[in-house]
């Protein structure tokens, strides 16, 4: 079933529309749960909680703008409430600027590295690093989402930056050591 025909038969109830909508999005979404939600099993929930949010209000998608863009913003709120009923995020302080250094060394990483890494940050700055680099969301957005101000956003961003590049700067240099070491 193409997108639009899911689209549709889902505004019409289909529960075979739903069914392709789940085999063909679900795994997506899955992995934007797994980035904000580090327990497999909350994952699940806000996935499960994502396509009932999206069964019940695709009626409101109007077409405009991407379908996956829509699906994941829905998808995110949804992780983000699980956070919330786990870790309430509601007691939230401004944080002070900082800046972040340039980094100009050669990266000896793949893919998978660098998700662990951002796994590893703390909560906050994780799910705001999540939700403007990896989903672009606007600082004004995350704002609203998580009941912050909008420099905090700003802020978590920068120190979550500063520690991913300390971080991958640490583990850069023991690996260039190990290598040297080894020649």
């Amino acid at each position: 079933m193409d997108q639009n025909a899911i689209i549709y038969g889902c505004k019409q109830g289909q529960e075979k529309a739903f069914k392709a909508l789940v085999d063909q999005y679900a795994p997506k979404l899955m992995a934007v749960c797994n980035r904000y939600l580090k327990d497999t099993d909350l994952a699940k929930d806000a996935l499960q909680e994502s396509l009932i949010s999206i069964f019940k209000s695709i009626s409101t998608y109007s077409g405009t703008g991407s379908f996956d863009g829509w699906m994941t913003k829905i998808t995110v709120r949804a992780c983000l409430r699980e956070i919330r009923n786990r870790r309430q995020l509601h007691d939230l302080s401004i944080v002070d600027q900082q800046e972040v250094n340039g980094y100009d060394h050669p990266l000896h990483f793949d893919i998978e590295d660098i998700v662990k890494i951002i796994s590893e940050l703390p909560e906050l700055q994780r799910i705001i690093f999540n939700m403007h680099v990896v989903e672009g969301f606007s600082h004004a957005e995350i704002s609203t989402l998580l009941n912050i101000a909008e420099s905090s956003s700003r802020v978590y961003l920068t120190r979550a930056r500063k520690w991913l590049q300390e971080t991958i700067e640490k583990s850069n240099k023991r690996n260039h050591l190990i290598i040297n070491s080894k020649t």
